[in-house]
């Protein structure tokens, strides 16, 4: 509980979100209005549990991920594409205001390296998804509206081989 209590308090460094800013000005790939710029915390993360009672070792079909900025909630979930080393990214964009209606049409941006991938909207649940060959360097952005980008930096590895 404390560890949940200093994870909603945290907030990310002035100067990392400066230094996000200006990557992604350098780059002009998100048009930054006068508003603000989120970088989205991550809350959990199915990859720090401990593994249950009794098993000794496992392999987790994929790693669950929820991210939060503001009452915007990210849940992802990466899990590898069978046959291949590529994951596949799915996730859902919540606002925890009115949970029961989806963010649908909001602009969603895959960069790897600072460089933009691919861009897609959300469906009208919120939801989205992108096959990535490596999450190393990820981030999505999400434009919220003329006033708000979040960034969600994406961790490496899909799942775990314990």
């Amino acid at each position: 509980m404390e560890q949940t209590e200093q994870l909603r308090r945290a907030e990310p460094p002035e100067s990392a979100l400066r230094a996000v800013k200006a990557g992604f000005k350098l780059r002009k790939v998100v048009e930054f209005p006068s508003g603000k710029l989120d970088l989205a915390t991550l809350q959990f993360d199915s990859n720090t549990q401990p593994m249950a009672a009794g098993i000794r070792s496992g392999h987790a079909p994929a790693r669950q991920l929820l991210y939060r900025s503001g009452t915007m909630c990210i849940d992802m979930r990466m899990q590898p594409k069978p046959g291949s080393e590529s994951i596949l990214l799915i996730g859902q964009l919540l606002d925890t205001i009115d949970p029961g209606h989806g963010m649908g049409g909001i602009s969603v941006s895959l960069l790897s390296k600072g460089d933009p991938v691919l861009r897609k909207h959300t469906n009208p649940d919120g939801e989205f998804d992108f096959g990535l060959e490596s999450s190393r360097d990820v981030q999505l952005v999400f434009g919220i509206d003329d006033t708000r980008t979040i960034v969600v930096a994406v961790p490496e590895g899909g799942n775990r081989v314990v």
